[in-house]
């Protein structure tokens, strides 16, 4: 990667708006124009608008831009209208357009080596309500990987964090299924625009997320999903990261392409020890023999990202005295549960109705103190 050059800086950039604004959406849609292109343009024109209209009126091309960006810019001779469209379309799927310097664009991605120049943000929370933590991983991920996302996303909404991934199969969504159990905020990034046909599942999942958090795309509303647009939605994932922690991922997973900006982006990677005989933890192995620090446990996870300067509360002592708090149900039912006790073990032990030991379990799930295994089966959480 190579070294950003002064100026390319966005410290003196003021936040666009109205006109300006669908100016930058404009350009951002432009073939060929990235974030430095935009900036030089904002230095030579003083505007986006300005630069615009003086590619529609047959301005010598800058030697920095295309020929088939300029050649776009020329053509359209309403570049405020091409992108006003583009945000109307972007209101009517409910979404917002945050630009580089707006105050809710997140300030760890503004900071990377050329950060997206506009953000399409659709959700009821902002992009600055928490601390983010990456959490990403295989698709194909084992009963042991989902639990194990599910799990740590939970205690890090405890721990006052959000988290952030990537609304794949698997880990990405184990994840921020986590979160919203726990009533926290997620972030969900795709590569593709927001507008772009998505898969039911999906959907589904934009549906979920959008309640309590918000879905992202560096992308222009119809952007389609390609092979080439995942590189650039994992550099959002971990740009806007204070750490990056890998929970399964195969040696060739689209998660350790993550962990690798994560690096280049000088934020922690973490992951989740594996089972040696799986293919789906190689890559997670690999990654902790490589240096990555390896999660043992959320209390001590927790612990590290708030010894390294990330703003979450450490839980030390804090779920202590947690068991002592229950209520007689669920006092009865995690006093049931030892290691890897079947649900017809722990309901046989208990003279209740099958929903109610269910939601007890679920309940003590919730709270961090059991954890669910395959086949109804559920330990006590010592970690």
């Amino acid at each position: 990667m190579g070294e950003e050059m002064p100026d390319t800086t966005w410290d003196d950039v003021p936040e666009p708006r109205n006109a300006e604004l669908a100016s930058w959406v404009f350009w951002h849609m432009c073939p060929g124009i990235g974030p430095r292109s935009l900036r030089r343009l904002l230095m030579e024109f003083g505007t986006a608008a300005a630069a615009a209209t003086a590619a529609a009126r047959g301005a010598k091309r800058p030697a920095f831009v295309s020929d088939e960006a300029w050649n776009v810019a020329s053509s359209i001779p309403d570049a405020v209208g091409a992108g006003q469209s583009e945000i109307e379309l972007a209101s009517r799927h409910g979404a917002r357009v945050v630009a580089l310097p707006s105050w809710e664009y997140p300030a760890l991605l503004r900071k990377i080596y050329d950060p997206p120049a506009v953000l399409y943000v659709m959700g009821k929370a902002s992009l600055v309500d928490a601390p983010w933590i990456a959490v990403v991983g295989s698709r194909s991920a084992t009963s042991y990987g989902t639990g194990a996302a599910r799990y740590l996303s939970r205690q890090l909404v405890a721990a006052g964090a959000g988290v952030v991934s990537g609304m794949a199969r698997g880990v990405d969504s184990a994840a921020h299924r986590g979160v919203i159990e726990a009533g926290g905020v997620t972030v969900g990034v795709i590569g593709a625009g927001l507008a772009y046909q998505m898969t039911p599942r999906l959907r589904c999942l934009v549906r979920e997320v959008v309640q309590s958090g918000c879905v992202v795309s560096p992308f222009n509303m119809r952007y389609p999903a390609s092979r080439g647009t995942f590189p650039a939605r994992n550099r959002v994932i971990s740009g806007m990261s204070h750490a990056c922690l890998v929970v399964e991922a195969g040696v060739k997973s689209g998660a350790l392409v993550t962990s690798g900006f994560a690096t280049e982006q000088n934020r922690d990677v973490f992951a989740v020890p594996g089972d040696i005989n799986r293919p789906t933890s190689a890559g997670t192995n690999a990654l902790i023999y490589d240096g990555a620090r390896p999660v043992i446990g959320a209390r001590r996870f927790i612990d590290e990202l708030a010894a390294a300067g990330v703003p979450v509360m450490p839980q030390n002592a804090k779920n202590a005295g947690q068991t002592r708090t229950l209520g007689p149900v669920d006092a009865a039912v995690f006093e049931a549960v030892q290691s890897d006790t079947s649900f017809e073990d722990i309901h046989s032990s208990l003279a209740m109705p099958v929903r109610d030991v269910l939601t007890s379990l679920s309940r003590l799930e919730v709270a961090g103190l059991i954890v669910r295994g395959a086949g109804l089966r559920f330990s006590r959480r010592h970690c």
